[in-house]
């Protein structure tokens, strides 16, 4: 597997990431634990759960299921990029605590779970916590602070952003300057073939300009690029399915997936494999993350590394998504 420097850090991650935001629910240990041994055999080094930063214990299974293989398998650290995406709650307890503070205690209850001195990246979601309130202290000057606390401890190495708007990625970036603290040297935002218009006009040039890593977060559309839902069958049959027919399910989307499945063939592989190479295709993403329920999913995304695709399948790829306008009307209501 392709190993990528991050960003403007000594870090050098694998190009794949698997993401451990279902274990210990969705995949019981067991089956996590093939999964994780299946992706360290593979090349990966790159791993990234997730928790809630609250006083409540919430979303602790991930961690906790990482932290148990981590111990089993002695891994050793040095080997593994460990990352913890931190998702805010929509009301913040900031009355009883700072962002920094709930920031700081959720990483180090992490920590703990995970067994490990620190954490090679916290990666902090968008949420309205972070919003800011008048009359008081700017939420991202909080976080920034909890941040380089973290940072000047030893608990963290460095930060990445996940879903932050562009401008508000632009205003973290100032703020840290003026503090003279720790800033985000990464983005991690959705990126695949049906959600690539955002790196097209602003993100790009902020990345290279910034020496920005980019990770990139659900390469198949949340599960629309796989080719099992058509135009008139498989939208229906569960809510996930129902989410995708009302945010991909439009003339544009669908010829996109029509091309991917005529190339899919040509290559003698799956739709899957081919929209995941497509965006680990370009040379600004750092890594790419993959949530795998089963062994064979690991396999099928190290295959997909290794496809090649020609200037002709991404012309034609392209083609399709100008095809017909991306705000067509839905096709599955």
């Amino acid at each position: 597997m392709q190993y990528n420097k991050f960003g403007r850090t000594g870090l050098e991650v694998s190009e794949l990431c698997l993401g451990a935001l279902q274990f210990g629910w969705l995949s019981n240990a067991s089956e996590a634990f093939r999964l994780l041994d299946s992706f360290r055999e593979g090349g990966g080094n790159f791993i990234q759960a997730a928790t809630v930063a609250s006083s409540e214990n919430l979303l602790t299974q991930p961690e906790e299921t990482l932290g148990k293989w981590l111990r089993q398998r002695s891994m050793e650290r040095e080997k593994l990029v460990l990352a913890t995406r931190i998702l805010f709650p929509s009301q913040c307890p900031t009355k009883r605590k700072s962002i920094a503070g709930l920031v700081r205690d959720s990483c180090e209850a992490s920590l703990r779970r995970l067994g490990t001195s620190h954490l090679d990246l916290l990666v902090c979601e968008w949420g309205d916590a972070l919003q800011p309130v008048n009359g008081s202290v700017r939420p991202i000057d909080e976080l920034l602070t909890g941040l380089e606390h973290l940072t000047q401890a030893g608990k963290i190495r460095y930060a990445v952003t996940s879903g932050f708007p562009n401008w508000r990625v632009m205003e973290a970036l100032s703020r840290a300057d003026r503090l003279r603290g720790c800033r985000f040297e990464a983005i991690q935002q959705k990126f695949s073939l049906l959600d690539q218009e955002n790196f097209r006009t602003e993100m790009r040039p902020m990345v290279q300009e910034y020496r920005l890593g980019v990770i990139a977060q659900s390469p198949l559309a949340s599960g629309f690029l796989t080719g099992k839902y058509g135009r008139s069958t498989g939208l229906h049959v569960s809510p996930r399915a129902r989410h995708l027919s009302m945010r991909y399910a439009n003339e544009r989307n669908f010829n996109v997936l029509h091309e991917l499945s005529e190339i899919s063939h040509e290559l003698h592989t799956t739709p899957a494999q081919v929209a995941l190479k497509w965006v680990l295709h370009h040379k600004f993403i750092t890594s790419t993350v993959i949530g795998c329920q089963h062994s064979k999913h690991i396999q099928s995304s190290l295959e997909a590394t290794h496809l090649n695709l020609t200037d002709n399948h991404l012309d034609r790829l392209a083609h399709a998504g100008r095809s017909a306008n991306s705000q067509s009307k839905l096709l599955v209501s």
